[in-house]
């Protein structure tokens, strides 16, 4: 199940659980979707053991003795969940980080006295500093409950789209797959209707957004891993590649420490230096991710990689040589 679905029938449960029985249309239009995802809701709570019911002329609603049961957490998991909203603190403004810290709140609140001063005691001598995030609009959390909702309901979107491919916005049609989180933004992935491709859209760059009634059919086989497949993070070029890299001594411990890419093989060698392998779908996304260690990296292979590297180097050594002259 994905989020949005699970907290769509969270919500669903809560109010079925507030003790006013509601019928099919008014539970619909208080969860703002339509009487088929409702029935697919109520579903998922049979199937999950709750016993909800309906009553002629009333509505429906959840058995008065049924409770969620119990969480009993270790000190360590508790830690594990405080440590993880103070992750969602940092990066409040994305969407589902509000939800996160309110949730986990709730459960430590559940919890003892003495066992939540443990807790806090712990927190203080722990610190949480994400990398930086992309600075998201104001419309942004908007935005990602609406593709949560046309993802989840197969729905055709609509939006207007600030492309960069393009240089400037552009409208898109957009039958919306999947919503894949990377590289410190949310990006959408789906089959845009005037090229007939699979793409890959970064709701930062999202003006404006229109769910429309129409639906679409997601493909069987379709897979985010499959889609990405080698890519270097998120766009897959057509074009799978064997990179060497050599990175010198003063950078080779770092390097080897992370792991970049599910195909990385990598060598150190007696004096620092490390001999990095990839096999990568396309040399754009890795390229600028080269350029953030400067001379302390050559390409080995291959020539269309090395080539582009040398190409950026010099075109900043001119860059530097022009300001200085003016």
């Amino acid at each position: 199940m994905n989020v949005g679905r699970l907290h769509r029938v969270l919500k669903l449960l809560t109010i079925l659980q507030g003790g006013t029985s509601l019928s099919a249309d008014a539970l619909a239009e208080q969860m703002g979707v339509s009487r088929r995802t409702l029935f697919r809701d109520l579903k998922m709570l049979e199937a999950a053991g709750i016993p909800y019911y309906h009553e002629a002329g009333v509505g429906y609603r959840v058995s008065p003795s049924f409770f969620l049961p119990p969480v009993n957490l270790k000190i360590t998991e508790a830690l594990g969940l405080m440590t993880l909203a103070k992750s969602a603190e940092a990066n409040r403004h994305q969407p589902l980080a509000a939800p996160t810290i309110e949730a986990v709140q709730k459960l430590m609140a559940m919890m003892p006295q003495p066992f939540r001063q443990v807790i806090t005691d712990m927190l203080g001598h722990i610190s949480v500093r994400p990398a930086p995030a992309v600075t998201p609009a104001l419309n942004h959390h908007d935005h990602y409950a609406l593709l949560q909702r046309a993802v989840d309901e197969t729905r055709v979107i609509q939006m207007r789209y600030h492309s960069l491919f393009d240089g400037g916005e552009v409208d898109v049609v957009l039958h919306p797959y999947h919503l894949h989180f990377a590289t410190r933004a949310w990006y959408v992935i789906g089959r845009c209707t005037r090229t007939k491709q699979t793409r890959t859209y970064k709701l930062a760059r999202i003006r404006d957004l229109f769910l429309t009634d129409r639906r679409f059919r997601r493909p069987a086989g379709f897979n985010i891993d499959n889609y990405l497949g080698k890519a270097w993070q998120l766009i897959p070029e057509g074009k799978v590649y064997r990179i060497e890299l050599e990175f010198t001594a003063k950078v080779g411990t770092n390097v080897s420490e992370i792991l970049w890419h599910p195909t990385q093989q990598q060598e150190l060698l007696s004096d620092g230096r490390c001999i990095m392998h990839f096999e990568v779908d396309g040399i754009n996304e890795i390229s600028w991710w080269l350029l953030g260690y400067g001379d302390q990296v050559i390409v080995r292979k291959p020539a269309a990689l090395r080539k582009r590297m040398i190409e950026f180097h010099r075109s900043a050594l001119e860059r530097y040589e022009q300001a200085d002259k003016s």
